[in-house]
């Protein structure tokens, strides 16, 4: 079963890549990893005291309630999919996993920068 990955930033181009690749006519089933990527809190600009692993648990809770917006499109066309949480600089976070050599394609949102070295196949999503 081929493997593709959905790295993004953002729940709305996130959607549109994950609507387009269920759109796609494919004979060969395959698996989805959501990856959802979420900037680390600026906390220098914060007049109250945050703690880093509050400030972390706010962007991890974030970027779940994107994961469980996606992750009924994929429950609905009968895709097996996982997720994943990163925390870290988005451009670094994405380029690492357009390295990952245990997915056989991944499939970008519009919004995410480019990159000019891949390995598996990539799909830009407008």
């Amino acid at each position: 079963m081929k493997r593709v990955l959905v790295p993004f930033t953002d729940p709305d181009g996130a959607e549109r890549a994950v609507r387009s690749l269920l759109q796609e006519p494919d004979a060969e089933p395959f698996e989805v990893e959501l990856l959802a990527v979420v900037e680390p809190l600026d906390l220098s600009n914060v007049h109250i005291y945050l703690s880093p692993q509050r400030a972390e648990q706010s962007a991890r809770a974030t970027a779940a309630g994107w994961i469980a917006r996606l992750a009924p499109l994929l429950r609905a066309a009968n895709v097996t999919y996982r997720s994943a949480i990163v925390i870290g600089r988005a451009p670094m976070e994405i380029e690492a996993a357009l390295h990952r050599t245990d997915v056989d394609r991944v499939v970008l949102p519009a919004t995410a920068p480019r990159w000019s070295v891949t390995v598996p196949p990539v799909t830009v999503v407008a």
